[in-house]
């Protein structure tokens, strides 16, 4: 179990750092464990003297935490969660400019407010900007790899770098970014200026789409696997005609929505989650011989 000895670092950040920090409400599937520590630094100052100042084997940084599922063992490590000043939204030099810890659907906002087209699509994904781009999130055949410009980031030494867009590696669902790095702001690209009107009417025109493909109000962490590359048929559609969709395990089940989504309304153990993930992947490699990988993250 890690633990903070540095007094430093305890009586500059103590309002900031937590032990035995329970992790259930930073994931939208409402479970988990405990981590042993849990860090939330207000700005890049307090993480630059966190990472400078503690040694750790094992971390993991979590936005809104959409697409995480936390095991109920809880996480033998460090848990960040960057805070207020990484969620700020700017403009610079005609360029947007978030934190990473800024909701993609507040940079959508910020874009349609200042008449920039191009990022209606984050309308419609949940999950912090930081988060999207270390899996390249996207819908809609949009992604974050069409409209990042550059990242700014902190290796686990605490020194700050900037990477371009062509060393971010983007690929589908995946970056090529060290896990060593913590995005910590994000550069997009020039985009040309429209009516805010018209903007808005492209991202309610998403919204329904979303609203009428997608279950919503339910725990759930989002799409569980990736569509595999090279199939025909998207996972939803491999999952249901396995009859997958049919399969439970304790409470967790697929959503009757959409089943390639989990729906743990019912507050499922991590474990029958994980054993709903095993079983739909062993059927579908069995019958299709397609390897499903996973989109969300079991941490």
């Amino acid at each position: 179990m890690q633990k903070i000895n540095n007094n430093k670092i305890t009586g500059k950040l103590k309002d900031r750092i937590k032990n035995n920090y329970l992790l259930n409400k930073n994931s939208w599937f409402g479970i988990g464990g405990c981590a042993n520590i849990f860090f939330q630094p207000n700005n890049k100052e307090e993480l630059i003297l966190f990472l400078k100042n503690i040694n750790f084997k094992n971390f993991i940084i979590i936005g809104s935490g959409s697409n995480i599922l936390f095991k109920d063992s809880g996480f033998d490590g460090v848990v960040i969660k960057l805070g207020k000043e990484f969620c700020k939204i700017k403009e610079v030099n005609s360029q947007i400019v978030a934190g990473a810890g800024a909701l993609k659907l507040k940079v959508s906002e910020f874009a349609k407010n200042n008449e920039y087209t191009n990022f209606e699509f984050l309308s419609s994904i949940p999950g912090t900007v930081g988060g999207g781009v270390s899996m390249n999130a996207g819908c809609f055949g949009s992604n974050m790899s069409n409209i990042v410009s550059q990242i700014s980031v902190i290796d686990l030494s605490g020194e700050e770098k900037i990477i371009t867009l062509k060393n971010i590696g983007f690929d589908y669902r995946k970056t090529a970014l060290l896990n060593s790095y913590i995005i910590t702001e994000v550069l997009f690209k020039k985009t040309k200026k429209i009516q805010s009107s018209i903007i808005e009417n492209k991202i309610n025109l998403l919204k329904k789409k979303k609203n009428e493909n997608q279950p919503y109000g339910i725990k759930t962490g989002g799409s569980t696997f990736k569509n595999p590359i090279g199939s025909s048929k998207k996972a939803w559609e491999l999952i249901r005609e396995a009859g997958c969709d049919k399969l439970h395990f304790g409470n967790a089940k697929f959503s009757s929505h959409h089943c390639n989504f989990i729906d743990n309304s019912n507050l499922a153990l991590s474990s029958d989650i994980e054993k709903l993930i095993s079983e739909t992947q062993k059927k579908i490699k069995k019958n299709y011989g397609v390897d499903l990988e996973l989109e969300i993250k079991i941490i």
